[in-house]
């Protein structure tokens, strides 16, 4: 009541017409975490992971009947950052900020296969190899995944997977720094080689030889994009949203997509490159129509509010006029500078 007493629309925009985009289970933790160090500073909302937007459409649901509360599941991202937390190399990495879909980085029926998952923080990538070994007379140990990047890149350590059995899942991590001195350096391509040595085993009882050897074997490039620094946050209100932000920090381009032939392919390849969420349903595009505006909501790496807004206009190709605003100037840089 007393925010709505306010009358200040950026109070009403922050805490009633959009909330809080964070996770239960996250904020929980961290709350108890906060309360058992006690400090002089106050509790800071960006050390609590986000809550996963989702990425279908969005629908209305209001329930006019109150329900007995579930006791919220952890989700996939919480998960993740219990169990990276677990592992000491990576206990000061702060916040797990997003977790990508597993990448596959071997062809099927090959005798090792592997997929990555990418695990964002402020400042840095855990890069998380699930790794199978497909061969029954082969034990692999001291697996790593060797990572060299395109760009300035920062890879910090290796964490192994002890061993490799035949047909049993293991992990191992590559860590790497982001560049701090090139906030826009966001997309690199990763070479991937996965090293390890090798005991030969008899196939039927399981049993190593006693020496090994080395081996390595190449995997597919990896890619790091501007979708894997920013987290879709879904904002009922984006005109509201818009206000809150303000225009400190905004900036405009035009841009000529001459090779995309209808407003659907824009809009579609649009929300795919930045990873943000389409609010106000202008993901759809009306049918017959030469123009259209596209909004879509985000956050950056780092906690950063991020709003952008595509006007879009079909002729000879697709015309965007695309308008960029956040609290700080460095994440409509990287956008900007990213399709550009």
């Amino acid at each position: 009541m007393n925010v709505l007493q306010q009358r200040q629309l950026a109070l009403n925009a922050a805490y009633i017409f959009n909330g809080l985009t964070v996770s239960i289970p996250g904020m929980e933790k961290a709350l108890h975490q906060y309360t058992l160090e006690p400090s002089d500073k106050p509790f800071d909302m960006r050390s609590v992971p986000l809550a996963t937007a989702p990425a279908f459409e969005q629908k209305a649901e209001i329930s006019l009947v109150a329900n007995k509360p579930d006791k919220v599941a952890p989700s996939r991202q919480d998960i993740f950052q219990e169990q990276l937390a677990a592992i000491p190399e990576f206990k000061n990495l702060g916040p797990l900020f997003k977790s990508s879909e597993a990448v596959q980085l071997t062809e099927a029926e090959t005798e090792y296969f592997v997929r990555c998952i990418k695990h964002v923080f402020a400042n840095h990538v855990v890069f998380q190899f699930d790794c199978t070994n497909t061969l029954n007379d082969q034990l692999l140990g001291k697996v790593t995944v060797q990572m060299e990047p395109s760009e300035a890149y920062e890879v910090l350590r290796c964490i192994p997977a002890p061993s490799l059995s035949y047909n049993q899942p293991g992990m191992c991590y590559t860590l790497v720094r982001l560049p701090l001195d090139d906030p826009t350096a966001v997309a690199c391509t990763f070479s991937c080689t996965m090293k390890f040595t090798v005991r030969d085993c008899d196939p039927n009882t399981g049993v190593p030889e006693d020496d090994g050897y080395d081996d390595e074997y190449v995997l597919e490039d990896l890619e790091l994009t501007l979708s894997d620094h920013i987290q879709r946050v879904l904002k009922p209100n984006f005109a509201a949203a818009w206000e809150e932000v303000g225009d400190d920090y905004e900036k405009e381009e035009t841009f000529a997509l001459s090779t995309i032939k209808s407003l659907e392919e824009a809009v579609n390849n649009i929300v795919k490159f930045l990873g943000m969420q389409p609010c106000e349903r202008s993901d759809k595009v009306p049918e017959n129509k030469n123009s259209h505006t596209l909004y879509l909501a985000g956050m950056f790496r780092g906690g950063l509010d991020v709003l952008v807004r595509a006007r879009l206009a079909l002729g000879d190709g697709v015309t965007m006029q695309v308008t960029v605003r956040s609290i700080v100037e460095a994440p409509v840089d990287v956008i900007l500078a990213s399709v550009g």
